[in-house]
């Protein structure tokens, strides 16, 4: 091997000589202040700069489009999130409120989850995923947290059908509070009510409350309704035209709960 490495070196003793006599040159002129050289330099360094230019103005959009994407992509992110959060917000706000009605009420009350709202016979009709496995009976009562929204029609094992009171056939036996004066109170139009037969002798303002009476074989007392909105006489003078606005978002609602029997 050593014999070999030294005929190399004999054989190109002349090319190996002259590599490192131009290698030292170069080293030597690279390290100097020589005029020639620093002007040859700094030429050079142009050139090159000038060479280099377009591959870093490429490099550097490349790099500002990259990073517009991940910018893009991160904001898309964050309003999801955001929406998301929200959303999650007022459930959880409508939630608690739900929950908090089911705390105070003095009955018992079942959650139940409207799963259909359809018209049917001139009846507005919902679906609900509670029936009779669930202590759900025909008849039973059915509220939202705002107040008296209608009751089960039909109650099969699983599954209910009940009425909402804003129909044109439905009358309530109801109470106007804080004068405890009773009436009956029919579906107006829209998410109002009217209430006939009331004396002009008792006074009645807007504001005043609506509630179920009690009288009725169907739903308790002292459960909300709405709020009237508007009190004026009749032409026969001796009575009023009240109207009112029902406390519960009727086509809004979503869940619901039925007051169960024992």
């Amino acid at each position: 091997m050593l014999s070999k490495l030294y005929d190399f070196i004999i054989r190109k003793h002349l090319e190996i000589l002259t590599v490192i006599f131009v290698g030292v040159s170069l080293l030597l002129l690279s390290r100097t202040e020589n005029h020639v050289v620093l002007v040859l330099q700094t030429r050079w360094q142009d050139f090159s700069s000038v060479m280099k230019k377009p591959l870093l103005e490429r490099e550097h959009k490349r790099r500002v489009i990259d990073e517009n994407k991940q910018l893009r992509m991160d904001i898309f992110r964050l309003n999801q999130e955001l929406s998301q959060a929200q959303s999650l917000i007022m459930e959880n706000q409508r939630l608690r409120d739900m929950l908090g009605f089911r705390d105070t009420s003095e009955y018992e009350l079942l959650p139940a989850l409207i799963v259909y709202k359809g018209y049917k016979d001139g009846t507005n009709i919902i679906t609900l995923n509670k029936g009779r496995n669930d202590n759900v009976r025909e008849n039973s009562v059915i509220v939202d947290k705002d107040g008296l929204v209608g009751r089960v029609i039909s109650a099969g094992k699983r599954s209910s059908l009940a009425a909402m009171i804003f129909e044109p056939e439905a009358r309530l036996s109801i109470c106007i509070n804080p004068v405890r004066v009773y009436g009956i109170l029919k579906w107006h139009h829209g998410n109002t009510f009217m209430i006939d037969d009331i004396p002009t002798s008792v006074e009645v303002r807007e504001g005043w409350t609506v509630m179920t009476s009690g009288l009725s074989d169907i739903y308790p007392a002292n459960i909300p309704i709405g709020r009237i909105s508007k009190v004026t006489s009749s032409e026969n003078g001796f009575t009023y035209l009240i109207e009112g606005e029902y406390f519960v978002p009727f086509r809004n609602l979503r869940e619901v709960f039925i007051l169960t029997h024992d």
